[in-house]
C-alpha cells in the first residue's frame, strides 16, 4: 500500500541516511506498533476503495478524437483508448494518473519514444513569468511485480513539454490526514476497550502455606528455588504462555489455585464490536465526502444505485475528467481546438444501460435525428456500419421556426388558396359543403322518373 510504503521510506530517509535496509516480513510485528497498522490499514483501505471507484469508472470510458468536428480513430484514438505505452494498457495508465492526482493533488506525464509514461517524482521549479521548469524525473519506481529498473531522466523538461495534471488546490490526502489525527485516539479507546473485554479473567488464590514449602526444586545454578522464584516465574512466563495459546494447561504448585472468572468474560456483548464498525463507517463516509463520492457507494448499502451513479458521475468523475480534457486539448492540440480539432472523455460508457429500459428513449432519439449507430454507441453496442444505419432520420412532428411561422400565415387566411380535403380511404371523392342539397336533389328526381 502506499502510505505503508511511503512510512517505511520516511524511516530509512530520517535514520538511516542514504543506506539500505532489509526487512523481512516476520520482523515487521516487532517493528510496528499493531494498533497503529491497523488504523493506517483502515484509512489506506477506505481511501483505496474510493479510488478504485473513480479509477475504474474512468477506465471504462473512451477518448473520443475529432478532426475538423469530424470523428476519426487514428493514432491518437488508439494510443489514449488502447496503448499509451508498450508496458501497459489504457486502463492501466488512466489509473495511474488518478491515483497520483488523487494522492499527491497532481501528475505529471512525459513523452518518450515508448509512448507516455507517468512520473513517480520530480522536481517542480515553480515560475511566475516563466515556463515551470521540471527536474529529476523518475519513472518505474513503484511497480508492483517483477524486478524493477526505475529510470531518471538526465534532461529537464518545460511545461510545454508534458501534461500536467492539477485538481483544485485542497490536497485531499493532507484532508484525510486531519480527519485521521482527530480519530486516533477514539479508535484506540474503541480497541481498547473490545481487548479488555474479550481477554480471559481470573483469580491466583496462593495458601499460606504455600511460601512455608522447601521443595520447590533448583535452579539452572543448583541453588534451591525460593517461593519468590515460582511466583516471579509463574505470573511472568506461564501464565502469559497459557493467555496466549489457544489451548493450553497449565501445572499448578501445591498451595497455588486458579480459577477462571466466567461471569466477567460472559460479560461482552456487541457494543465492543459496534463501536470499531461505527468507527470505520464513519471514517469511510468523511472519506467518500472528501472525494466527492455517495458514502453509500463505499460502504455497499446502495439503494438507488442509479441516481447514485449520476451523482458519482457528476460530482466525483467529471472534475477530474475535465482536468484531463483540458491539457490534453491544451497541450496536444493547441489552438486547433478553435478548428474543431480536440479530443473528449465520454463518460456515457459508465453507467449500465438496459436497452429495455431505453427503448422509449431510443425511439425519440431516431426520430430527433439519431442515426440508429449513434444510438447503438450510446446503448453499449457495437455500429452496423451501413449505409442505412447511418442516415440521420427525423420525425414530421419537429420543423424549424421559420416553417412554423409560414405554416400559421396560411392558417389565419392569407394569400393562400384552402387546401382541398383528402380523400377518404374506401370512401366517395371529396366534395364541398354546397353539394350536399344537390345530391338530395338528384335522388328525388330519379325517384320521380321511376314512378
Amino acid at each position: 500500500m502506499a502510505v505503508f510504503k511511503n512510512f517505511w521510506n520516511f524511516i530509512q530517509d530520517k535514520m538511516l541516511g542514504t543506506g539500505e535496509a532489509i526487512i523481512r516480513s516476520e520482523d515487521l510485528p516487532e517493528l510496528v506498533d499493531r494498533e497503529k497498522l491497523t488504523e493506517l490499514m483502515t484509512y489506506e483501505f477506505a481511501l483505496c476503495t474510493g479510488i478504485n471507484i473513480i479509477a475504474n469508472a474512468l477506465s471504462a470510458c473512451e477518448i473520443r478524437t475529432f478532426v475538423r468536428n469530424k470523428e476519426v480513430h487514428g493514432d491518437e484514438y488508439y494510443l489514449w483508448n488502447y496503448s499509451p505505452h508498450y508496458n501497459y494498457n489504457a486502463n492501466e495508465f488512466l489509473q495511474k494518473i488518478v491515483w497520483n492526482l488523487i494522492y499527491r493533488n497532481e501528475c505529471l506525464v512525459i513523452e518518450t519514444r515508448g509512448g507516455l509514461v507517468v512520473a513517480d517524482s520530480y522536481e517542480h521549479e515553480v515560475y511566475a513569468l516563466y515556463q515551470d521548469v521540471f527536474r529529476n524525473v523518475v519513472v518505474n519506481s513503484d511497480s508492483q511485480s517483477g524486478v524493477v529498473h526505475p529510470y531518471t531522466f538526465p534532461q529537464s523538461f518545460k511545461m510545454d513539454q508534458v501534461l500536467f495534471y492539477r485538481l483544485n488546490s485542497r490536497n485531499v490526502k493532507s484532508i484525510m490526514d486531519y480527519l485521521m489525527e482527530g480519530y486516533r485516539e477514539l479508535l484506540d479507546t474503541a480497541v481498547d476497550k473490545f481487548q479488555k473485554s474479550a481477554g480471559e479473567r481470573g483469580v491466583l488464590t496462593i495458601d499460606g502455606n504455600a511460601a512455608a514449602v522447601q521443595n520447590y526444586g533448583q535452579k539452572s545454578d543448583g541453588t534451591p528455588r525460593t517461593f519468590n522464584d515460582v511466583f516471579t516465574e509463574m505470573m511472568n512466563d506461564r501464565f502469559k504462555s497459557y493467555f496466549n495459546a489457544k489451548n493450553a494447561v497449565m501445572p499448578m504448585w501445591k498451595g497455588f489455585d486458579y480459577q477462571v472468572k466466567t461471569s466477567e468474560a460472559s460479560k461482552r456483548t456487541t457494543s465492543e464490536v459496534k463501536d470499531i464498525t461505527d468507527m470505520t463507517t464513519e471514517i469511510t463516509t468523511k472519506v467518500a465526502n472528501a472525494l466527492q463520492i455517495p458514502p453509500q457507494l463505499m460502504l455497499g448499502t446502495a439503494a438507488e444505485v442509479k441516481q447514485l451513479t449520476r451523482n458519482l458521475i457528476t460530482f466525483g468523475i467529471r472534475p477530474i475528467a475535465d482536468v484531463i480534457e483540458t491539457e490534453n486539448n491544451r497541450k496536444r492540440n493547441g489552438k486547433e481546438v478553435l478548428k474543431g480539432t480536440y479530443q473528449m472523455i465520454d463518460l456515457t460508457g459508465i453507467e449500465y444501460t438496459d436497452i429495455f429500459e431505453a427503448a422509449q428513449g431510443a425511439y425519440n432519439l431516431l426520430g430527433s435525428g439519431a442515426s440508429i449507430d449513434e444510438i447503438r454507441i450510446l446503448t453499449g453496442r457495437p455500429e452496423i456500419g451501413t449505409e442505412w444505419s447511418r442516415k440521420h432520420l427525423i420525425s414530421k412532428n419537429f420543423s424549424d421556426l421559420e416553417s412554423m411561422e409560414d405554416s400559421n400565415k396560411i392558417g389565419n387566411g392569407g394569400t393562400d388558396p384552402p387546401a382541398t380535403q383528402a380523400p377518404v380511404p374506401g370512401g366517395d371523392a371529396p366534395h364541398s359543403d354546397n353539394s350536399e342539397p344537390e345530391e338530395k336533389g338528384g335522388k328525388e328526381e330519379e325517384n320521380a322518373e321511376e314512378n
